[in-house]
């Protein structure tokens, strides 16, 4: 856990990517807030950031993880399409 109360709860590879998804520890009023980590090698791209704060970790937990894959598909779809902002985040 890092000064910021946040800790790691889950990491996965998809897509030749690398997700971290993160965790605030949990307030007294039961709400939960996060962020994941996109990194292309060992190049971090994007974060993304839940909009609101969720009741369960575990909902919270698969937000970002869908978000995170949504992202890096229509990453690789721009590449596909050949576009030129697809190489920047």
């Amino acid at each position: 856990m890092d000064a910021d109360g946040e800790f790691e709860v889950k990491r996965f590879d998809h897509e030749g990517w690398s997700v971290r998804v993160y965790l605030t520890k949990l307030g007294a009023d039961g709400f939960v807030a996060g962020h994941a980590d996109l990194y292309q090698g060992q190049t971090h791209q994007c974060r993304i950031a839940l909009a609101g704060q969720q009741h369960d970790q575990a909902a919270a937990i698969v937000v970002l993880e869908e978000e995170g894959r949504a992202f890096i598909g229509e990453w690789m779809a721009g590449i596909m399409r050949g576009d030129a902002g697809a190489a920047e985040p």
